[in-house]
C-alpha cells in the first residue's frame, strides 16, 4: 500500500489549521494520552492494489476513516467539514456521518469514511 498524504492536505487547509493546529492536533491511528481537544484522528481501514494481468499495480486505492473529537458537538461537527472539504478534493467519501460520544472521555466524535486513490 502506499501511504495516503492525509496530514499534507490537512496542513494545505487554511480552513483547517484555523480550527485546529496540524502540528499537535492531527494524528494517524492513536491520539497521544493527554491530547487535549479538539483533535483529529485518521486510520486506514483497508486497501486494494489495483494489479492487472500485463504490468504491475500502477494505483492503489485506501480507505480510510477520519475521526474529530471535541468537547462539544458542534466544535466537532464544524472541525469534520473543514477535514473533509480538505479531504474530498482527493477522496472519495463513503460514510459521511459517523457520530459517537465517549461518556468516559466526555469526548463527541464525529468522522467520515473516505477511499483515497493513490498513483504509484
Amino acid at each position: 500500500m502506499s501511504f495516503i498524504p492525509i496530514y499534507r492536505a490537512l496542513a494545505a487547509s487554511a480552513d483547517v489549521t484555523s480550527l485546529v493546529n496540524i502540528e499537535t492536533q492531527a494524528f494517524e491511528d492513536v491520539a497521544p494520552f493527554g491530547t487535549a481537544p479538539p483533535y483529529i484522528v485518521w486510520q486506514t481501514m483497508s486497501g486494494q492494489s489495483q494489479n492487472h494481468l500485463d504490468e504491475p499495480a500502477n494505483f492503489d486505492d485506501t480507505q480510510y476513516q477520519v475521526m474529530v473529537y471535541a468537547t462539544n458537538a458542534r466544535t466537532a461537527y464544524e472541525i469534520r467539514d473543514a477535514v473533509r472539504s480538505a479531504l474530498e478534493q482527493h477522496s472519495w467519501i463513503l460514510n459521511p456521518s459517523i457520530s459517537q460520544y465517549d461518556s468516559k472521555a466526555k469526548l463527541y466524535g464525529r468522522g467520515f469514511d473516505a477511499n483515497w486513490i493513490l498513483a504509484r
